[in-house]
């Protein structure tokens, strides 16, 4: 592996952390993405200045020489305004994550490419025609698929609505046959794999899909949380991030929770709800939810818990399990998730099987009679967080690469 071409539509935290990496170690071709500057041009300065107002903006800012990176600006902000027309006029497509893949996939297969180039890296729903360009070119394809195989989605949740059918709001969101076909094409192409987690490896196997793949879990974002000073204070508090739905266990925890019957305790719920009112009535005056809270407030919300819980039935990775631990506020998580790549069971967090109801029961009663041992276990996570952050996590996947594509 001597050179690649990395493609993301929208400059993610994870594609640019991948694109930094390779280009540390001279391996990077090309990072094409959307709106994004080198930190050394006029754009990068712009972007830099906006930066305080959240992640949207650092994640658009980047120390890769200039000539290693090409900004697709008008793409994305087409796409962007094509979603939002869409919308206004009440059309449910084109989806604003579709209309941004589609045609950045479409943009960077009509590029000019070096004849330098060994292999592309893409992600699911934005590799199609990049694939098919760079076989022609018979140039190395990887494949980053962050959640679990949508086959193995959909099946949790044909699971799920068969028991609790009248607990959702909304229904699971459907892949249409367009994008299952889009998602099989890209697999079909792709020389490689890559993921986050073993439990989104399983799901490829699950599906019989046999082509190599490579698990890497993503950095902690170190940077971007603080860690909390001290053992909280008042009620034993704890916490859940993200869509609070079937697929996130939610219903689970509210049982556990209601079950567990602790006293001086919080559960807050933070993240759009998609429980129904006839679901939710059995809980009512046992959880506070909010709805919606700025990625720049999260860290206060982490810090003031004594505990983040993620039940998730399928998870391709979980991002709050990093950010919580980072806070330094342990996480009672699943295997079907990112949990076991980064937590030690007993040591600086919990993973408990999915759907288990009494398992979460055990684990909040023993976390609320042992808060002195959270506070220690939140700073074990922290610890542990500190040794894996970005650079070492995309050090280890240019290791991977370059073993896979030689």
């Amino acid at each position: 592996m001597t050179s690649l071409l990395v493609s993301h539509p929208h400059a993610a935290a994870v594609a640019n952390a991948t694109a930094v990496a390779l280009d540390r170690h001279g391996k990077l071709g090309l990072y094409v993405t959307g709106i994004i500057a080198g930190q050394s041009t006029t754009l990068g300065r712009v972007l830099a200045f906006l930066s305080p107002l959240g992640p949207v903006w650092r994640n658009r800012v980047l120390d890769i020489h200039h000539n290693s990176l090409r900004s697709l600006f008008g793409v994305e902000a087409a796409a962007r305004l094509v979603a939002l027309a869409a919308e206004t006029i009440g059309l449910g497509n084109p989806s604003l994550y579709d209309s941004i893949f589609v045609a950045h996939d479409e943009a960077v297969a009509r590029l000019s490419w070096s004849n330098d180039l060994t292999a592309v890296y893409a992600y699911e729903d934005a590799a199609l025609r990049t694939f098919q360009h760079a076989d022609a070119r018979a140039l190395g394809r990887v494949w980053d698929l962050p959640i679990p195989h949508y086959r193995v989605v959909e099946r949790m949740w044909s699971t799920e609505l068969q028991q609790w059918s009248g607990a959702v709001t909304g229904g699971p969101v459907i892949t249409p046959e367009w994008k299952k076909q889009r998602k099989d094409a890209e697999l079909e192409l792709a020389s490689v794999v890559s993921v986050a987690s073993n439990h989104t490896r399983r799901s490829l196997e699950a599906a019989d899909v046999r082509v190599p793949v490579i698990v890497n879990p993503y950095g902690f974002p170190v940077f971007d949380f603080s860690v909390k000073e001290k053992r909280n204070g008042g009620p034993f508090t704890v916490l859940s991030v993200g869509l609070q739905s079937l697929g996130k266990g939610t219903h689970y925890l509210l049982q556990a929770w209601k079950k567990a019957g602790l006293k001086d305790a919080r559960l807050r719920l933070v993240g759009p709800m998609r429980l129904s009112d006839t679901f939710l009535r059995d809980y009512a005056g046992l959880f506070e939810h909010v709805a919606y809270l700025p990625k720049s407030k999260l860290g206060d919300e982490y810090r003031a818990a004594d505990v983040l819980t993620f039940p998730t039935l399928g998870d391709g990775f979980g991002l709050v399990i990093q950010e919580s631990m980072c806070c330094g506020t342990p996480v009672i998580t699943t295997p079907t998730s990112g949990g076991p790549e980064c937590i030690t069971d007993g040591t600086d967090g919990w993973l408990v099987p999915p759907r288990d109801v009494d398992a979460l029961v055990e684990r909040l009663r023993d976390c609320a009679a042992n808060r002195d041992h959270l506070f220690t276990m939140g700073r074990l996570a922290r610890a542990r967080a500190e040794r894996w952050t970005w650079r070492e996590a995309g050090d280890a996947l240019v290791s991977a690469l370059s073993r896979e594509l030689s």
